[in-house]
């Protein structure tokens, strides 16, 4: 079913308030228009409920329509929803509506602790648990034109459909396996990221700016904020304002005047109105204080022995996480693993003494991570424990070191 008309769906929303207020569960996609564009649009929301022994569900075009009564129950915190890789969906909510969603499943991530691998696709979570082939041949319709087909529709509404029983099928292992609260820390970190407003001073840090000195990245840094600031004032995304090249090119030539500037490749059709609060940008960043200057990345070179104990901490944490049953790039990232590395090696060489305190706010080291492998990786690091193949499994694996 399509919603286009106010009365339909403040109809459909009033029989979903009665479904969840029973503790029905509630499954929502949504289709959007991101490319050429800042904002993502809304384009379609497709939401389902299951109810009397059956379900409710409908596809809503959103254009001209008030949605803060569907909004509301995607806030409530008293109502499970379930999404399937909701990242997108969260922050599209959030960043266009002010939606804040709460007590989200994301099946995803579940699957990701049952041994259904790093973020699985949602057809190929359906086939292997529901034994239901999805159609794939709508992925990259235009969800913004109008009218919408039948078979778009139909397209649009399997993707809350399947939820419902995957839900269930992760749920009910997730807790036979005494996992669903490691579940439950991944959701809401995911939920608070979709929040996360990112500072215009720091888009900078997107464009790669290695090899630039300090004060090529202070002028790197203003240019970058300001053209933030244009393209959300457009609606457009950055690189159409001013191309990635260009803004780097800019930060290492530090253009004084519009000649200057049109002479930069990318930059000749600049309207004159940008073209000079990027000079202003340029300015302001030189006649900045020195030590307010980003640190330069060039010329660093990374601990030679970090390479090497990442390296050992990947054994362990590869091997750990194939004998958990859980996606190794979803227990332990590279990144988390060097940052681990990084951080005991500075903590280590603080004192004249082994000191075996590591910072706390470390992912690796938190809540199910630190539980099933990042407290045993310090172990390891500070020498209370060695590497050993397990008779068992084969696999390598944690002892402690009797030496």
């Amino acid at each position: 079913m399509l919603i286009s008309r106010q009365a339909e769906l403040d109809s459909f929303v009033q029989k979903l308030q009665v479904a969840t207020k029973n503790g029905a569960p509630l499954a929502f996609d949504t289709e959007f228009l991101s490319e050429k564009r800042y904002f993502a649009r809304l384009c379609l929301v497709q939401v389902l409920a299951p109810i009397d022994g059956g379900v409710i569900e409908a596809a809503i075009d959103p254009f001209d329509l008030d949605l803060s009564a569907l909004f509301a129950l995607i806030a409530d915190p008293n109502i499970t929803k379930i999404v399937h890789s909701g990242s997108s969906d969260l922050q599209i909510l959030w960043q266009s509506f002010g939606i804040e969603a709460k007590n989200v499943f994301d099946t995803q991530i579940a699957a990701a602790f049952l041994g259904y691998g790093h973020q699985i696709g949602y057809a190929d979570m359906v086939r292997k648990i529901t034994a239901t082939n999805l159609s794939k041949t709508m992925q990259y319709t235009d969800w913004s034109a109008r009218p919408l087909s039948d078979e778009q529709i139909e397209y649009a509404l399997a993707d809350v459909r399947y939820l419902p029983p995957v839900y269930a099928q992760l749920k009910g292992e997730l807790e036979r396996r005494n996992r669903l609260s490691w579940a439950i820390t991944e959701f809401e970190r995911g939920e608070k990221k979709a929040v996360r407003v990112m500072d215009d001073a720091e888009s900078y840090k997107r464009l790669n700016p290695s090899g630039l000195t300090r004060k090529q990245l202070a002028v790197l840094r203003e240019i970058a904020k300001v053209r933030e600031e244009m393209a959300r004032a457009a609606d457009k995304p950055p690189s159409f304002i001013v191309p990635d090249l260009a803004v780097l090119q800019m930060a290492r030539q530090q253009p004084k005047n519009l000649s200057d500037l049109r002479a930069i490749r990318g930059m000749p059709g600049i309207p004159d109105q940008n073209a000079k609060r990027l000079l202003d940008a340029v300015k302001v960043a030189l006649e900045s204080d020195p030590e307010s200057w980003p640190a330069a990345r060039s010329g660093e070179r990374p601990d030679p022995r970090l390479e090497s104990i990442v390296a050992l901490l990947g054994v362990v944490a590869t091997a750990r996480a194939t004998a958990q049953d859980v996606s190794r790039n979803y227990l332990a990232p590279r990144d988390a693993l060097f940052d681990l590395a990084n951080d005991w090696l500075k903590s280590h060489e603080s004192n004249s003494t082994k000191n075996e305190e590591t910072p706390e706010e470390l992912a690796i080291l938190q809540d199910w991570r630190g539980e099933i492998l990042g407290r045993d990786l310090l172990e390891l690091l500070n020498g209370n424990a060695v590497i050993a193949l397990d008779k068992e499994t084969g696999l390598p694996d944690l002892r402690a070191n009797s030496s």
